[in-house]
C-alpha cells in the first residue's frame, strides 16, 4: 500500500495485524526484520497524522476563541 493511499484506520489495522503475527509463538523469524521495519513506518505515519490533526484542531480552536 502506497503512503499516499494509506489512511489512519488502514495503518492501525495493518499495525494490529503485524503485532498479532509477531506475538505468535510460531512467528516466522525470517520475516521479523521486515515486519518490524513496516511497523515502524506505520507508527511514524500514525504519529504524523495525529500531529497534523492536533495542529488543525488547535488552529480551529484559536480561530473560534479569537
Amino acid at each position: 500500500m502506497k503512503k499516499e493511499e494509506l489512511t489512519y484506520a488502514a495503518a492501525r489495522k495493518e499495525l494490529e495485524k503485524l503485532v498479532e503475527e509477531l506475538e505468535r509463538p510460531d512467528a516466522d523469524l525470517g520475516n521479523i526484520a521486515g515486519q518490524v521495519k513496516r511497523a515502524l513506518e506505520l507508527v511514524t505515519f500514525c504519529r504524523e497524522y495525529l500531529h497534523s490533526v492536533q495542529e488543525d484542531a488547535e488552529t480551529l480552536l484559536s480561530d473560534f476563541e479569537g
